[in-house]
């Protein structure tokens, strides 16, 4: 679903550290129009008559998808501001640090947000990205 990739390592080695912004946004389907995860709020709103009532009902389904799509527009946000972290007026790269680590943890519930949804309409959950 998700692959936390705040902070991609060369090689997946460690060492240097390339801090992408859209890397977030690409996983987060904001990137591109063809993303799976484009606009997926929608159609999860569509697919309410098929949630499985044993696990979810509808309004909390509903709710659910609510969430998901102001956590992911609040990280979509986060990264974005990230970027401009050591542009701004005493930005620095902690600054920019410290907007990627909120946007981690935002990523991260936004991503059992979008698990609890995938649950509620009885798809396959997979496990948890390593973050």
């Amino acid at each position: 679903i998700f692959h936390l990739a705040v902070v991609r390592t060369e090689a997946g080695g460690g060492g240097f550290c390339d801090k992408n912004p859209l890397v977030v946004q690409d996983y987060l389907g904001y990137k591109s129009t063809k993303d799976p995860l484009f606009k997926a709020d929608s159609l999860m709103l569509k697919a309410v008559p098929l949630i499985d009532e044993s696990v979810v009902d509808e309004a909390d389904f509903v709710d659910l998808v609510e969430q998901y799509r102001d956590k992911a527009d609040q990280t979509s946000l986060l990264a974005y501001t990230s970027s401009w972290g050591e542009a701004n007026p005493n930005g620095s790269k902690d600054t920019t640090d410290d907007y990627l680590d909120q946007t981690k943890k935002v990523v991260e519930e936004t991503e059992v947000l979008l698990r609890k949804i995938m649950a509620g309409l009885g798809l396959e959950v997979l496990p948890p990205s390593k973050a």
